[in-house]
């Protein structure tokens, strides 16, 4: 099929969703993006491709971009009262027994911080062969985001909670209304690091490192993650709230905004949740196994974007039909020895996926 070449004609497809700089309103821009969701997987690569071809950014980034330009007109900051400027002052990287993590001592990596401060970059560069990470927020709606192939896949002791003792977890929106909260979100993260931390001493040969913000909502006693590694990364709540937008800008975010829809916690979480924090490093800070670092993540900036570019480039071979563009790419992101096994699965996953929807639809005909 001969690709579109202005926007005016994507627009103009009732089988794409394209979010364009003018829209006006709130209520206009939700109206296009659930449109965009509720898409097949085909039409969204579609409409990804376009969005970034003609404004710069695939759909879901394009969101944010605007539901961030719409609020600002609509909640000026000049109305934002902040309690403290500890909610602007950035503090130092935290790690406690990272010697005893790094040696195998204990084999648990546990990170805090606010959503937006970097954990998941941390993370990513400490991650081998015998890491595996998990990051929490996959623990909610999963059943929504990943098959049981793809949990084993993403992470043994994640796929094991879920066949196993979390089986009643594993569930997705259509479930989810029917649960009530405290049957759900306020146990699954408690079970879960329970489970974990058992799971960890059945597997002295592998290392954990378990990434969330769940850990200081659902655990007020500091002391409970006191035998095992803790890093607390020192960004503050501005910059951590700044960076959080901008991630959204970046990456694929169906998965997060589902989340934020779900239970919706944006701010309020971070102006209730800077004692929690602060209260975890008080403690860790007066233990003799902590040590402090100014934050240094450009490279994994760099690997996250490298990946975003890779997830670009699949969704442009797909609108050419180019089978083996994606091929490439796949066999490129297997060989590659810089790449994280977190970011080489995302780039694999996309890849065989696309390869899948070009063999079921030959020749492009949407």
């Amino acid at each position: 099929m001969e690709k579109y070449t202005n926007l005016e004609q994507a627009i103009r497809d009732p089988a794409l969703a394209i979010i364009t700089e003018d829209v006006a309103s709130l209520r206009e821009l939700n109206r296009v993006y659930v449109k965009y969701r509720v898409l097949s997987k085909r039409q969204k690569r579609f409409s990804d491709y376009y969005e970034d071809a003609f404004l710069g950014h695939s759909v879901p980034e394009m969101y944010a971009v605007m539901k961030e330009r719409l609020r600002a007109g609509s909640e000026p900051f000049a109305d934002l009262q902040l309690p403290s400027e500890g909610y602007l002052r950035s503090e130092p990287d935290l790690y406690y027994r990272e010697e005893a993590f790094n040696a195998g001592e204990t084999n648990i990596c546990f990170l805090l911080g606010h959503s937006g401060s970097g954990k998941s970059r941390m993370a990513r560069t400490l991650e081998g062969d015998e890491i595996d990470h998990i990051e929490l927020d996959d623990l909610l709606l999963t059943k929504d985001h990943f098959t049981p192939e793809q949990l084993r896949d993403y992470s043994g002791m994640l796929h094991s909670f879920f066949t196993g003792p979390g089986a009643r977890y594993y569930i997705g929106l259509a479930e989810r209304e029917s649960i009530p909260k405290e049957a759900y979100e306020d146990r699954v993260f408690t079970d879960f690091v329970a489970f974990a931390m058992d799971y960890a001493r059945q597997h002295p040969e592998k290392k954990f490192i378990i990434d969330g913000i769940w850990i200081y909502l659902y655990f007020d006693d500091p002391s409970v993650f006191a035998d095992y590694a803790v890093f607390i990364k020192g960004t503050s709540f501005l910059k951590s709230k700044s960076r959080a937008i901008k991630r959204e800008m970046q990456r694929d975010k169906e998965t997060l905004e589902d989340r934020k829809q779900m239970f919706g916690r944006e701010v309020r979480n971070y102006l209730l949740d800077e004692e929690k924090i602060n209260a975890y490093r008080s403690y860790y800070s007066a233990r003799p196994e902590t040590v402090f670092r100014k934050e240094t993540d450009e490279a994994a900036r760099q690997a996250e974007a490298f990946v975003l570019g890779e997830l670009r480039r699949i969704d442009a071979c797909f609108v050419d039909g180019d089978a083996a563009g994606i091929q490439t790419i796949l066999k490129n992101a297997e060989a590659n020895t810089g790449l994280s096994g977190w970011n080489r699965l995302r780039i694999l996953n996309e890849c065989q996926a696309a390869l899948v929807e070009l063999r079921v639809f030959p020749g492009q005909e949407r």
